[in-house]
């Protein structure tokens, strides 16, 4: 009888399975309950992938060897293959029992502890495990991965790297070290350990993956797209890389071959969400507004669950001047996943654009959670102000994003020196001397080093913390003045001009996501304000290349001061020496505003939220004046009204 059992495991250690199940067979004749045997059988049986077949053959065995701690291990692990996990675990306790020194079993109760979501129990575990096998590279592994889910990213990523100093070489322990630096917004380090691991293993086609998600997350838009190409050519049927693929070429600008890559991804899987939003996104930059919303559409058909093609219908669809549509749109992106940071921003906007300012400041909180809104954006470690008195506290208000929404919410500056703390304000340099004005602030630039502080709060979380609505939000101007003596040398330089002085500025920042939608071009704009009683004055700061042209074509009747505005302290005296300024939406209309100047505003149809819907004024800035598109992307009707009130107010002001 041995020996015929050891020929059956010879048998199945030469890879003849046959022949060792024939020789077992034979044992099974003499002994139908002959253990060994038994137990040849269910490694047999779990090797070809049998797993209810190896739970009964270790059942059976150990009826016959009750105290074999290693045949309840065996037991332990076929249970786990069937995802049976309570009884896995059940199991290894009693192999644990049987024999405290049976590492191998301690490590796999930790296994089952963590497939049960016991993450508690499954660290202790593991760390038991170390404590006994201090060079158990797995245990490093699992132990890592068992933090990383409790969201203990730094114990995670020093478990990790404990178990890399065993294997520098691990490509799983390089892989998750290489996730844990993706969560904690370390997307340097998780590219370098990506890096490595595709060394290690250059044909892997998953790590190559992830690695092309962080270098597109990280802005690597070039060596991202070259690594999802080549993830495709390892894998030509996967949908998702095709879709990825899409997403990196509209980042970079590419959009017809975004578009071929987006509907590649759909040839493959026609009805995967993701890939019709994303061509919705970029027919949305290709100025396709209803193909966007089309897009849009077969996205959330494809999978109605799916929050974020919501979230971008709805910005299809105010694009497309759906406003109440895109609301309730908006408002069931939020419902189905009340955690997506996007959608709820998204969401605050349409709230704010339908003036319910409690609900939209306070869904405007989510901006801070959206990655591709607050990279850029300073950290501190400092407690962030929640609006209570400070009572002699130091408080850092920092800017955010551009420099019109800087200009626009310093208004808010005053109501916080008002609750008695020492205030710092941190702003980007080209508003620093301007800004310097403010009583009671002190102005730093972006970059500088900043004095010690005790909280800290962005500026634009100032209308929430005061309780903004429409009733009463403030709304005094001037809130910002000019430096007096930069406004006398204007006055005395423009001072000879009796005909009204215009200043205009017709394009934004062309890096703006939105600039295709409010900019102009000089040729569309400036001819149709030359008038016999108005002197045009150009405070348009680098234009673009095919302006030179019309400017120069104009000639006298556009004088050009950009060359003298150095930042905005000097555009702002400018300003003050001008009877009205002509803006897009843009942040010199921000600033005039701020100044209490007259200043007309061509808004576009898909407006900015703080411009409200269907108002021809401002309540934000009482000397604005909205002139808005009527129709997406057609101008002509709000420059022939503008251009009327200016041959109009021209006239007053001569007469």
């Amino acid at each position: 009888m041995p020996a015929l059992h050891l020929a059956a495991v010879a048998a199945f250690v030469s890879d003849r399975a046959a022949d060792g199940a024939a020789l077992l067979n034979r044992v099974f004749n003499i002994d139908p309950d002959h253990a060994p045997a038994l137990m040849t059988l269910g490694d047999a049986l779990a090797v070809k992938g049998e797993h209810e077949g190896a739970v009964a053959a270790f059942r059976r065995a150990l009826r016959g060897r009750p105290d074999d701690a290693g045949l309840y291990n065996k037991l332990g692990v076929a249970l786990g293959e069937l995802a049976r996990f309570g009884e896995a675990e059940t199991a290894y306790r009693r192999a644990i029992a049987l024999d405290a020194h049976l590492t191998r079993a301690c490590f796999n109760l930790a296994v089952a502890l963590a497939e049960q979501g016991r993450l508690i129990e499954a660290e202790e575990a593991y760390r038991a495990v170390l404590a006994r096998d201090p060079v158990f590279r797995g245990a490093w592994l699992n132990l890592g991965n068992v933090l990383a889910d409790q969201n203990r990213l730094d114990e995670a990523a020093a478990a990790y790297r404990r178990g890399l100093q065993l294997d520098p070489d691990d490509v799983g322990l390089i892989c998750n070290l290489g996730a844990v630096l993706y969560r904690q917004g370390l997307l340097e380090g998780a590219i370098a350990q990506y890096r490595c691991a595709i060394a290690l293993a250059p044909g892997n086609a998953a790590t190559l993956r992830l690695l092309g998600l962080v270098l597109h997350e990280a802005g690597h838009l070039q060596e991202a797209a070259e690594i999802y190409r080549q993830t495709f050519a390892l894998q030509p049927g996967d949908h998702m890389i095709a879709t990825n693929l899409g997403a990196c070429l509209s980042d970079l600008g590419e959009l017809d071959d975004a578009v071929a890559a987006c509907e590649h991804a759909l040839r493959l899987k026609p009805d995967h969400a993701p890939a019709h939003t994303n061509l919705g996104i970029i027919f949305e930059k290709q100025q396709r507004i209803a193909d966007a919303v089309a897009a849009h559409r077969r996205a959330v058909a494809a999978d109605p669950s799916y929050a974020k093609g919501h979230a971008n219908l709805a910005v299809a669809l105010r694009n497309a001047g759906e406003i109440d549509e895109a609301l309730a749109v908006s408002a069931h992106a939020v419902a189905l996943d009340p955690e997506q940071p996007l959608a709820q921003y998204n969401h605050a906007h349409f709230l704010l654009m339908n003036g319910h300012f409690a609900e939209g400041f306070e869904a405007y909180r989510w901006r801070r959670k959206c990655k591709t809104l607050s990279d850029g954006d300073p950290s501190f470690s400092e407690p962030e102000w929640h609006g209570d008195p400070l009572e002699g506290r130091t408080l850092l208000v920092f800017a955010e994003y551009g420099l019109g929404d800087a200009l626009h919410f310093a208004r808010y500056l005053p109501m916080v020196t008002a609750m008695g703390g020492r205030i710092i304000l941190q702003v980007q340099p080209a508003l620093a001397s301007l800004l310097r004005q403010l009583p009671d602030v002190t102005v730093m630039s972006r970059g500088e080093a900043l004095p010690p502080f005790d909280l800290q709060v962005p500026l634009m979380s100032l209308p929430r913390l005061f309780g903004t609505t429409l009733a009463n939000l403030p709304a005094d101007v001037p809130y910002l003045r000019p430096d007096p003596e930069r406004v006398s040398r204007w006055q005395t330089a423009l001072g000879r001009e009796t005909r009204l002085k215009v200043g205009v500025i017709w394009a934004g920042n062309p890096r703006h996501k939105g600039d295709g939608q409010r900019s102009l071009s000089a040729e569309a704009l400036l001819p149709r304000l030359v008038m016999p009683d108005v002197q045009l004055y150009s405070l348009q700061k680098e234009p673009r290349t095919e302006d030179g042209a019309v400017l120069a074509a104009l000639g006298d009747a556009v004088i050009d001061l950009a060359p003298a505005l150095g930042d905005f302290a000097d555009t702002a005296a400018a300003v003050a020496a001008l009877d009205l300024v002509i803006a897009v939406d843009t942040s010199v209309a921000h600033l005039a505003g701020a100044l209490g100047r007259p200043v007309w505003m061509l808004t576009p149809y898909a407006l900015d939220w703080r411009w409200l819907r269907d108002r021809e004024d401002s309540p934000w800035y009482p000397t604005m004046r909205l002139f808005r598109q009527r129709r997406p992307r057609e101008w002509s009707d709000p420059l022939m009204r503008l251009t009327a009130a200016l041959a109009v107010l021209a006239a007053k002001s001569t007469s």
